[in-house]
């Protein structure tokens, strides 16, 4: 008889709170069969509705309108939001002549954007409209590299400048040798390597830079003030210009930035740290900024607003700016929600988190305990109706699905609201082992010090995140109007306003939405506008009670003042003739009259704690919490508010947080333009280490500086390097990770540093060596599980065997990473740059045997003559022709010859230690992955002449065997040198025998 088939048990995650962070995650979570088969996963959500503050609905009481939380648009560089989206679209599958079918009939592209500046002559609009492509994002592609981006800015400004020059004081010929200064720095920019704008040849631009910004500014300055449109194209010059300097005096490397250092420093002190003058400041483009990111009055740190504005200006594709072509609710996340549920992702709507309670040792989530608000009559809510065709979401619940729907229709509930005075059904208590495994904590921040509390008692971290990282209340307002707008602020474009009248200092034509909602032709609505901005500061506490009657009433009134007195310089044709609003083109289906008709209009006030913007005041990013750094044992974070590197408020940063969730929780995900952050300090209980005189086992990062590299490319057997990959990687990994070949050869490299110390403040000052390293390199790629099975997911080397020239470098490489390092003496001798002639002696077993002697002998030998074999080659050709074999589109090729251009590499480990009772097992053993990266470049290139590698395939060394090499030696096909610093950064354990994945 067979026996039935069993099935191993799935691991439940409950994931609190559906905003776009938790939608994220969850779609990462659910993306292949295996991960369906592996996670079982229920959203817990209050209310009715998805989306957190993008959230959205339709009024039925109101021909079925658009009502928004605020104004959203999406950046053309939300290449992960726009990514994920868009395969949401496609596995949606809506039918052809469908309604929003695909991903570009979901948004139109805009960039007319116009920035009001008050002056003595009151409201005046600066108007530009940002050029347009046929890109678009969402397709997964990389945002552009640092070296592309700096390179592209500084060309740009100086273009910019060239052109403002010649055009504005060109004719003056006591400044004629002006142009050829521009000319001359911009010729020097596009020849320069991307790679190579760091250290000294970056502040060498700056100066430069910086020398040209204060010959124009003194030749130009009268002019400025008298000539408006002179004085805005200067500022837009000396934005860009000192922009370019404080990048590069700085180290900002665009999308790979370590934005941290420069947090503390609030961006307008930036500015004038890097030489902005006051004009520039105070303008009406540095103020678009504070009022696009609400942080008016409480300011921005500096090196996250420089990533943003880099982002903006330099990444986007196709256009800056993408409009919704109907609410974000049915545009975003009722696809989401229904490609969720196919995939089997349990929502339970009507579930109000209440609390997460610690187990005794504080360790771990035990508890959550939830309110059941109501119940659906099924046992299953459907949440969406249908307008126009769309699935969307409606204004209140849908009362006929609940058991308890007439008695909340007629209390009127706001389940949403924090302050609801709803009595719920029943209170739940979710145990972990039972109903959780993990728990994914969706809940926006200012919530927490509600839901939160036992972990914010627990946790200094949590405190401290809580106390320095600030959210602000937002209001929003939506006219629709009779008359169609014309044009706005003076600009024929409908542009986005910004920068004007707080609290409603944003303003945007949103008429495209008029066919989208459910407006009769009777109805007369012809236009609308929509508008929002901050209310108050970060420092406002959340109220006690529900402020949000008298917020409104504030709100009214503002708005009345507002439309009344202030739309019409925004809106020339909606002015009477005293410049006032005509209140009569305000659509009221109630025929009131006056000031009285905003009622008829949708005016909001975000005061629900986790509805408050969250933003980056300067000081604040090193205080937030990483996705997978909660500091719990199975509790993984999501929400903008975490620590992602790009903590910005915005749907990118809540989506890249969602997708490090879902890493953190084990799938396997890409994430485009991740910025690099700094580990944050685990709280774990692990022992201090003991440090002893002479052990040299340094703390990491490890700092080289001066260093020489030779590097020569040796053919190898793909087979050989797969069974040397299998026996120190994937068998100890255990099919946690898979490493497989990426090319058919082995990099020998020589390296030589001048000065290796470590870069622990505390063991800086222990002093520095010189350190040698001879090393092979074989290069793989990390697999992760594809539609058709295992894909490459990311580049790594892995150095099998490894020679040093001092104790202390194998004792830090072995203790700390796991390098198979061994010390030996090395003898070299070189020409210029090119290694004239290198030789390695060690102790070596010639072969196994229980009467083989250890002695000395040499391990390798290169050697080289002047005789090429042909034209010099660079490394990417050669690399190009051995993998073309295996990937003619190239891009595999691309991938490996960009890690020799000297940015970073990843480096795979075994690290083990053998255990001192049972010596045939490890009493640790993990893979590791850590980082090199280049900080300084002075020089790279390509070596003539023949180069010969020859070694004694000693048993002990058998590089024939484990590399698949020739016996005895080969010659290389090719070899190259760099001059760099670099530095080796704190590694990650991607697997632990006896432990799980951190």
């Amino acid at each position: 008889m067979s026996q039935p088939q069993s099935f191993p048990r799935r691991e439940k995650v409950a994931i609190l709170g559906g905003g776009m962070a938790s939608l994220s995650a969850a779609f990462a979570l659910t993306d292949t069969p295996e991960l369906r088969a592996r996670y079982a996963l229920t959203v817990y959500q209050d209310g009715w509705l998805l989306g957190g503050k993008g959230a959205s609905v339709r009024n039925r009481d109101a021909r079925g309108r658009i009502e928004e939380h605020g104004l959203h648009v999406w950046l053309g560089y939300y290449e992960n939001a726009f990514t994920l989206l868009r395969r949401c679209y496609e596995e949606l599958g809506r039918p052809p002549g469908a309604a929003m079918r695909t991903l570009r009939d979901a948004f139109v592209k805009h960039g007319a954007i116009s920035v009001g500046e008050k002056t003595r002559r009151g409201w005046e609009h600066w108007s530009v409209t940002f050029p347009e492509t046929s890109e678009w994002p969402g397709d997964g592609r990389p945002l552009p590299g640092a070296g592309e981006a700096i390179r592209g800015a500084a060309a740009h400004v100086l273009r910019y400048a060239l052109a403002w020059w010649k055009q504005g004081k060109g004719a003056r010929p006591e400044v004629a040798d002006v142009t050829g200064q521009l000319r001359g720095l911009l010729q020097r920019v596009l020849a320069m390597e991307g790679s190579l704008l760091v250290g000294e040849a970056a502040r060498a631009l700056a100066d430069g830079v910086r020398s040209l910004l204060e010959r124009l500014r003194s030749l130009a300055r009268r002019d400025l003030e008298a000539d408006t449109q002179l004085r805005r194209v200067w500022v837009v010059l000396e934005f860009s210009a000192v922009s370019l300097i404080g990048i590069l005096r700085d180290g900002i490397l665009g999308p790979d930035v370590d934005v941290e250092a420069l947090d503390a420093i609030e961006y307008s002190d930036w500015l004038r740290k890097h030489g902005a003058s006051e004009m520039t400041v105070s303008s009406g483009l540095i103020r678009a900024f504070y009022h696009f990111a609400f942080c008016d009055g409480d300011g921005s740190g500096a090196g996250l607003a420089v990533l943003g504005m880099l982002r903006m200006f330099t990444c986007y594709r196709g256009a800056v700016f993408y409009k919704m072509r109907a609410g974000m609710g049915e545009t975003v996340f009722a696809p989401l929600y229904e490609v969720l549920r196919r995939r089997g992702v349990r929502f339970e709507f009507f579930h109000r988190v209440r609390r997460l309670e610690l187990s005794v040792d504080q360790r771990r989530v035990e508890r959550v305990v939830v309110d059941r608000q109501a119940t659906p009559t099924d046992g299953v809510y459907r949440p969406l109706i249908d307008v126009g065709g769309l699935p969307c979401w409606p204004e209140q619940p849908l009362y006929g699905q609940l058991v308890e729907g007439e008695a909340l229709s007629r209390h009127g509930a706001g389940l949403a609201s924090f302050w609801s005075d709803w009595t719920p059904v029943e209170q739940r208590t979710l145990r972990h082992g039972t109903d959780f495994d993990r728990v994914l904590l969706g809940i926006s921040l200012g919530a927490l010090p509600s839901v939160a509390s036992e972990l914010i008692a627990a946790s200094p971290r949590w405190r401290r995140m809580v106390e320095h990282v600030k959210t602000v209340r937002t209001v929003s307002a939506q006219l629709w109007v009779t008359e169609p707008l014309g044009p706005l602020a003076s600009s024929a474009d409908a542009p986005m306003m910004t920068a004007y009248q707080v609290p409603l200092e944003t303003w945007a034509d949103m008429s495209h939405l008029i066919p989208t909602e459910g407006w009769k032709a009777g109805d007369g609505v012809q236009g609308i506008l929509y508008a929002c901005g901050q209310l108050g500061h970060g420092d406002d506490p959340v109220a006690a009670s529900d402020p949000r009657v008298g917020d409104r009433a504030a709100l009214e009134a503002v708005a009345r003042g507002a439309v009344g007195e202030q739309l019409a310089h925004l809106w020339p044709g909606g002015a009477d003739a005293r410049g006032g609003l005509r209140w009569e083109l305000l659509f009221d289906a109630e025929g009131r009259t006056g000031p009285e008709r905003l009622r008829s209009q949708y005016l909001r006030v975000n005061a629900d704690p986790s509805d408050r913007y969250v933003l980056s005041v300067p000081g604040s990013q090193k205080h937030r919490i990483a996705p997978d750094a909660s500091g719990f044992e199975g509790l993984v974070l999501a929400g903008d508010w975490t620590r992602t590197g790009y903590d910005l408020g915005c749907i990118e940063a809540a989506t890249m947080s969602g997708l490090m969730a879902a890493r953190a929780l084990g799938a396997e995900v890409s994430i485009v333009g991740e910025v690099p952050r700094p580990r944050a300090e685990p709280e774990v209980s692990l022992p201090l280490y003991v440090d002893r005189p002479g052990e040299m086992s340094l703390r990491s990062p490890y700092v080289m500086e001066d260093v020489w590299l030779t590097a020569l490319v040796l053919r190898a057997r793909q087979g050989a390097l797969g069974a040397l990959l299998d026996r120190y990687l994937n068998v100890p990994a255990r099919g946690h990770v898979r490493y497989v070949p990426a090319a058919p050869f082995v990099v020998l490299t020589s390296a030589f540093a001048g000065r290796a110390f470590s870069g622990d403040p505390e063991h800086r000052r222990l002093g520095y060596m010189p350190e040698t390293d001879i090393a092979f390199w074989v290069p793989a790629w990390a697999m992760r599980a594809g539609t058709g099975g295992l894909i490459p997911e990311r580049l790594v080397w892995f150095m099998p065997h490894v020679f040093v020239s001092t104790g202390a470098a194998a004792a830090a490489g072995r203790e700390i990473y796991g390098f198979p390092k061994s010390v030996v003496d090395v003898e070299v001798r070189r020409s210029g740059r090119a290694l004239e002639h290198l030789s390695v002696l060690g102790e070596v077993l010639a072969r196994h045997s229980p009467e083989t002697r250890g002695e000395r002998a040499r391990i390798l030998e290169v050697t080289r003559s002047e005789v090429s074999p042909g034209p010099v080659r660079s490394v990417a050709e050669v690399i190009g022709e051995l993998i073309r074999p295996m990937d003619s589109s190239g891009g595999w090729a691309s991938s490996i010859a960009r890690s020799f251009a000297m940015n970073d590499v990843t480096i795979a480990f075994l690290k083990q230690f053998r255990d001192v009772q049972h010596t045939d097992r490890a009493c640790y053993q993990a893979i590791i992955e850590a980082k090199a990266s280049v900080r300084a470049l002075r020089g790279y290139g390509p070596l003539p002449g023949t180069f010969h590698v020859s070694w004694g395939d000693h048993a002990s060394h058998p590089f024939t065997t484990d590399l698949g090499l020739d016996p005895g030696g080969q010659q290389a096909i090719a070899a190259t040198w760099a001059e760099f610093d670099f530095v080796m950064e704190s590694g990650r354990e991607l697997f632990r025998a006896g432990g799980q994945v951190p």
